[in-house]
């Protein structure tokens, strides 16, 4: 049906003639000229079309290939999964604790979550970030304990990641000098030289550099169903914790648009980044005439890179350094600005230490100490 007005006219339609949309070109039998589109309803199955004439008459540009779209998959984002780590990463010359989330979702669809943070036991809550997709997962199998000292190549990983979409890759050695592909396997710092797809979402991963930043602490006790995530540039969220925080707690809370509810974990506040690296090399060597020398080697958290012909540079406002002498019956401390002691034939005998002697030694840094390394001598 067709209504013809001054320069205009209405036509009414049924619902199949919805290609109709305001701005397209038609001709209209029995009526001259171009005509385009201005306005467009739908109502019960109905459609109403109102078209304006063309000035001049121009005539129908002739039918063409529109191309292709390029519209994106609508794809379900789905529910959150958030870890929370204190992690030995980011400035160490800050001074500031510092906390890593990790986000992602196990649907194709997951894009983002927005992140907020409270560390007064949820009195107050702070934007924080908003974490893109990391790539995360669990470890199906458990690593044995090796050194960090040089490639494990007896050992592999298995991993099972959240999503199809996530994906590992291999590195060279000189991009692992560079520090490539490092990753989180339960509180184990790594990075891993070979990736092996060995199924849906799974991976092998192989000729692995094991203790990263000083947690070769962590290369014992390992277990299957541990977290894993991949520590790329683009991957965890780094969260400053408030100065003076280290030994309280942090909690983290993400929003995405397929969570039906808030998804909030919380972790300890270590000071993982301001913690020296424990002392290596530690010996302890007794003399001949009945004294003990022990011995260590520093480490530096500004000092992950070897530079050939310069020390590593201390990273902390002085060299400080707790020693703790233990044995039957006996306990003994020491504070110390060089790392190494000489515990005399004299002092064993005041001490009573008779008997096996445990050293244990810690660096002590500008805002906390480090892990111990020990050792005994019979």
């Amino acid at each position: 049906m067709l209504r013809a007005g001054r320069a205009s006219v209405k036509a009414a339609y049924d619902w199949r003639r919805a290609d109709l949309r305001p701005g397209a070109l038609a001709r209209i039998e029995g009526l001259g000229g171009a005509w385009k589109v201005s306005r467009w309803t739908l109502g019960a199955m109905r459609m109403s079309i109102e078209l304006t004439g063309v000035p001049g008459g121009s005539p129908v540009a002739a039918d063409a290939d529109a191309g292709r779209p390029a519209s994106a998959d609508d794809l379900i984002q789905g529910p959150t999964t958030l870890r929370l780590r204190d992690l030995p990463l980011g400035n160490p010359a800050s001074g500031t604790p510092m906390l890593f989330a990790f986000a992602a979702g196990d649907d194709a669809g997951w894009r983002r979550a927005d992140l907020i943070a409270t560390f007064d036991d949820g009195a107050s809550w702070l934007p924080v970030g908003r974490a893109g997709p990391a790539t995360m997962g669990t470890a199906l199998t458990a690593l044995a304990a090796r050194p960090s000292t040089l490639f494990d190549t007896e050992s592999a990983l298995e991993v099972e990641l959240l999503s199809e979409t996530m994906w590992l890759e291999g590195a060279s050695d000189a991009a692992l000098a560079g520090g490539a592909n490092l990753a989180l396997v339960g509180d184990e710092l790594l990075q891993f030289g070979r990736a092996e797809w060995i199924g849906p979402r799974r991976f092998r991963l192989s000729r692995l550099l094991r203790g990263r930043r000083g947690t070769e602490w962590a290369a014992a006790g390992h277990g299957a169903g541990e977290a894993f995530a991949l520590v790329a540039v683009d991957g965890p969220v780094a969260i400053a914790a408030p100065e003076g925080s280290i030994g309280g707690t942090a909690r983290v809370s993400a929003r995405g648009i397929g969570d039906p509810e808030d998804v909030v974990v919380e972790a300890a506040i270590d000071g993982a980044a301001l913690r020296p690296p424990a002392p290596v090399h530690l010996v302890a060597e007794r003399q001949a005439n009945g004294d003990i020398l022990v011995r260590w080697v520093r480490r530096s958290r500004e000092g992950w890179s070897w530079q050939s012909g310069a020390d590593t540079p201390i990273g902390e406002q002085s060299e400080a350094y707790r020693l703790d002498i233990s044995g039957d019956g006996f306990r003994r401390q020491e504070i110390l600005t060089a790392p190494s002691f000489l515990y005399s034939a004299a002092d064993q005998a005041g001490d009573g230490a008779a008997g096996p002697i445990v050293f244990s030694v810690i660096q002590i840094g500008t805002y906390a100490a480090s892990r111990p390394a020990e050792i005994m001598v019979d």
